[in-house]
């Protein structure tokens, strides 16, 4: 015999009306970020995350000036929801809605006696929005492509120097096999939260993984945290009706059943419907992030064994320019690093980073600086022989020519070293 819904307590509707307005609108960004990762699957399906939010950036605005106060400004903050201004406004919106629309929601339904049902359905629909983006990040992960192996321009720049994001991207990225096993936590929680026999050992799962995210986030100053942050409280969201009896399970000793009431269609057109969306949308995502992944990181080998570093050997302005640290026009090395960009470090290591356009049939790089096109820098190429590089054009007003010879990149230490069982 089935007993009748227990009627909810005023403070439970209450709690329910904002939790699901608060976690329902923020998982927008969710989506926006599972179609971003699945787009990677081709690069003529290019998408700008950006895109999405731009229509808010008006409205956000206005609230801004007047409610939030921080200083939101469309001309400088891009419209993403990252650790930055738009972020900022981007969730206390969603809190002031998820405020305004709870009021309304309970003057207009104020007969309601519990929402068992729509709970059901809720959970069920954050629980796989979970799962999808965090296996997302798991495969980019577990195929290392989120964090990639330190560039020469990484390598060459001190300690001191660098962020505490770069430390963390660089250290995760010179042992990819710590970064695969982290993607293959993720990616095993995610599969876990796919399945009712499994849910609850997935949320656990994804509770120790989510924490150690948004602590790598907050700690290594990742401008990510309030998004990871908002994964966790998915998470805290779902195993909340489990805790007592996962205490009781675990402290306890007791015998505990961790099922929880089910609803389903009374028609089998939608109980195949729903089996079909819950078993082909998440397929189709996992096989378009793995795809791309698995692109993106053939890509990123490929633009690896293109890096090049060259040393300065002769610098020549009108005269030939000694290598004096005090020298702000001579150069001391010259790199082609990440994708189609150039970097030319000046004789105290400073670096700057150029867009580098390159013309083979006029034998000429274009280094975009600034806005104005008339006046980027151009310089024609020659290779003398296979390790020399000899650079002409204008720099900082002046004529140069540069003569540079490649100094092999296997020659720094950090991509000599290999994990050892024992230590010399």
């Amino acid at each position: 015999m089935q007993t009748a819904p227990l009627p909810w307590r005023l403070w439970q509707k209450i709690i329910f009306r904002f939790t699901f307005l608060l976690l329902g609108s923020s998982t927008y960004f969710c989506w926006v970020m599972m179609f971003y990762f699945a787009n990677s699957v081709s690069p003529r399906l290019a998408f700008n995350p950006t895109s999405p939010f731009k229509l808010l950036v008006g409205p956000f605005f206005w609230l801004d000036r007047h409610i939030s106060h921080t200083g939101y400004d469309p001309k400088i903050h891009d419209a993403f929801p990252q650790d930055d201004h738009f972020g900022v406004v981007f969730y206390l919106s969603l809190v002031l809605l998820a405020i305004v629309g709870s009021l309304a929601w309970s003057l207009l339904d104020k007969k309601r006696q519990q929402y068992d049902r729509l709970l059901f359905w809720f959970r069920l629909y954050i629980r796989y929005i979970l799962a999808m983006i965090m296996f997302a990040y798991g495969i980019f992960k577990f195929i290392p492509v989120q964090m990639t192996y330190p560039s020469i321009v990484d390598l060459l720049t001190p300690l001191g120097e660098q962020t505490r994001f770069t430390i963390l991207w660089n250290f995760m990225g010179v042992a990819p096999g710590y970064m695969m096993l982290t993607g293959l936590s993720e990616i095993a929680s995610s599969l876990l939260l796919l399945n009712r026999r499994s849910l609850v050992l997935g949320y656990l799962v994804q509770l120790g993984v989510l924490i150690n995210v948004v602590a790598f986030n907050l700690l290594y100053n990742v401008p990510v945290k309030m998004f990871s942050t908002q994964l966790l409280i998915y998470d805290l969201f779902l195993i909340s009706p489990y805790c007592y009896r996962l205490f009781q399970l675990f402290f306890g000793g007791q015998a505990v059943a961790l099922t929880e009431p089910g609803y389903t269609f009374l028609s089998r057109g939608k109980k195949y419907g729903l089996a079909g969306v819950l078993a082909g949308v998440p397929f189709l995502l996992f096989c378009l992030d793995t795809v791309g992944a698995k692109r993106i990181y053939n890509r990123e080998q490929a633009n690896g064994h293109r890096q090049k570093l060259y040393e300065v050997t002769s610098f020549i302005a009108t005269d030939t320019l000694p290598p004096l640290l005090t020298d702000t026009l001579r150069w001391k090395r010259f790199a082609f690093a990440y994708t189609n960009y150039a970097v030319i470090f000046d004789m105290k290591d400073k670096k700057d980073l150029y867009e580098c356009d390159a013309d083979s049939s006029k034998q000429t790089f274009t280094l975009h600086d600034g806005k104005d096109t008339l006046h980027w820098p151009v310089f024609h190429y020659t290779y003398p022989t296979g390790d020399q590089l000899q650079l002409s054009g204008k720099w900082k007003g002046r004529n140069i020519n540069v003569s540079l010879r490649s100094i092999p990149i296997d020659s720094m230490v950090v991509n000599k070293e290999k994990a050892k069982w024992v230590l010399d």
